[in-house]
């Protein structure tokens, strides 16, 4: 009697043991990324801090998500392709880019993959002094104008998408340079003070609804928009890019739509994040996507279904992320 109270206690005391040990397997591990975002002050950075606070509190107790200051998309392609950085937020042209090894990359990034897209709209903005005699891009060549151009830092962009605008209208820095122009390549706060001292005819750059950055450039001395000819969209989008319309309103002043060519901004990651780390990652972000939303204006047109299109990401969707679509039904 005693041997089998006995038995029955051992017994007791190896289930017990047994379904500890199993939760303790089920226990997910703490996840740690490095997060390519943008120069502190940007929108970028502001996105990252928002989602890197909806991952912490979606992802298991002890994860960790350190944003890198970088020059933005390209610089963030680059680092995810080196293992420098698990996730990163990229523009889906750059992302394409990098996989055909095309532009500002001298090789193929493979190793990059889609987490959530199309997060907002961005368009490229080509800005002049409000009281600019100039017109359009084709212009400063037909008239060969002494433009004083400034755009982004190299590597980032705004300085890539003014190379291609230019290329668009059959023009290079150096033939701009060759008029008497010049071109800056510079952080904004460089180019805003010059552009207010009217050191700078022309900003060649990119921008957000209301973006802040653009809508200082009202201010003082005014600015006034450029679009971009049939033929300049269509050789944009030959380079991964979607036409897209600035809608009349946008910025003070902007009484007309400006034609050009946009894109999102989207999320990614490294094949080197694992299947489960990417879900997680992915559905911590999905699942407070309202909340993330209602912190930027920018961000209004952010769909559940519009995160896996595919031109939002224009690379394969990771794993990870693709198991959590097919969860939430938002993929078959």
């Amino acid at each position: 009697m005693v041997g089998s109270i006995k038995k029955r206690v051992i017994a007791a005391v190896l289930c017990l043991g047994l379904a500890f040990g199993g939760a303790a397997a089920q226990a997910a591990d703490p996840i740690k990324v490095r997060f390519a975002a943008a120069p502190t002050g940007s929108t970028w950075y502001a996105y990252a801090g928002a989602l890197r606070s909806a991952m912490l509190e979606g992802l298991p107790p002890g994860s960790s998500v350190d944003i890198l200051t970088t020059p933005m998309a390209i610089a963030n392609t680059k680092l995810l392709g080196a293992q420098r950085a698990e996730i990163g937020l990229i523009f889906p042209p750059v992302a394409a880019w990098a996989a055909q090894g095309f532009g500002p990359f001298e090789s193929k990034i493979d190793n990059v993959r889609g987490l959530i897209g199309g997060m907002d709209q961005y368009y490229q903005r080509i800005t002049v002094q409000k009281d600019s005699p100039i017109r359009s891009i084709a212009e400063i060549k037909e008239k060969k104008i002494p433009v004083r151009l400034g755009t982004g830092p190299q590597g980032s962009l705004n300085e890539y998408i003014a190379r291609l605008i230019l290329a668009a209208n059959d023009l290079t820095y150096e033939e701009i340079e060759s008029y008497g122009g010049s071109v800056a390549k510079a952080g904004f706060e460089v180019l805003r003070d010059q552009f207010a001292d009217k050191r700078l005819d022309m900003i060649i750059g990119i921008t957000t609804a209301g973006h802040p950055n653009t809508a200082q450039l009202s201010i003082a001395p005014g600015q006034r928009f450029l679009g971009l000819s049939d033929k300049a969209i269509e050789y944009l989008v030959q380079h991964g890019f979607a036409p897209a319309t600035m809608p009349p309103g946008m910025f003070e002043g902007q009484d007309e739509p400006v034609h050009g060519v946009g894109f999102t901004t989207s999320l990614y990651a490294s094949t080197a994040v694992s299947e489960e780390d990417a879900h997680a990652i992915t559905k911590a972000i999905m699942e407070r996507r309202e909340n993330i939303k209602r912190a930027f204006g920018s961000m209004e047109g952010w769909t559940a279904a519009g995160s896996l299109e595919p031109g939002n990401l224009a690379v394969p969707l990771h794993p990870g992320a693709e198991k959590y679509y097919k969860e939430a039904g938002l993929l078959k």
